[in-house]
């Protein structure tokens, strides 16, 4: 084999090796996006669940509210004074608590998946330059091979001169 092709042989590979881990550094950048992406929507889902569930508390305290006022009622006991009425308050306080028990703890699962996308983000940020910096040693290290093999420092010397190839050696 000739020393143009040899050369050439070299430097197609370290070029295609280059734009290889390029190419697979870029194509896990995007499948990180991709699942940041994921992580938002379910950011966005637990406050949008948060919400309905923080509605339907609300609710549920309301009717426990409106049973207590039927009880007291039909026990012939005012239900705007004394005991009936701080147990309604009572009952308000503590659905009114568990409500915001639930959108706290919706903000805080949110902010779980919004912490993971920006986990994510970096985490692709990161293997698009591990591409990039890998593709540059590859190129550095193709053109090492070039110069040891052109200035004897390898197991194949590229000569100048014609005819000069001894056995194991590169023209």
């Amino acid at each position: 084999m000739g020393a143009t092709a040899a050369v050439g042989m070299v430097v197609g590979g370290t070029l295609f090796s280059a734009y290889s881990k390029i190419k697979a550094g870029r194509e896990q950048q995007k499948m990180f996006e991709r699942n940041a992406e994921f992580a938002e929507w379910q950011a966005v889902d637990a406050l949008d669940r948060g919400k309905v569930n923080e509605k339907r508390q609300r609710q549920t305290t309301e009717g426990v509210i409106g049973s207590q006022r039927t009880s007291f009622a039909a026990q012939n006991v005012d239900v705007n004074k004394g005991s009936s009425l701080d147990v309604q308050a009572d009952a308000a306080y503590l659905g009114e608590l568990d409500a915001l028990t639930i959108r706290n703890n919706a903000a805080k699962e949110a902010y779980g998946y919004r912490v993971g996308a920006e986990d994510l983000m970096l985490r692709g940020k990161y293997a698009r330059r591990e591409g990039e910096m890998g593709a540059i040693n590859t190129i550095l290290g193709g053109g090492s091979s070039l110069l040891l093999a052109k200035y004897g420092g390898g197991p194949y010397t590229i000569s100048n001169a014609p005819g000069s190839a001894a056995p194991g050696r590169m023209r």
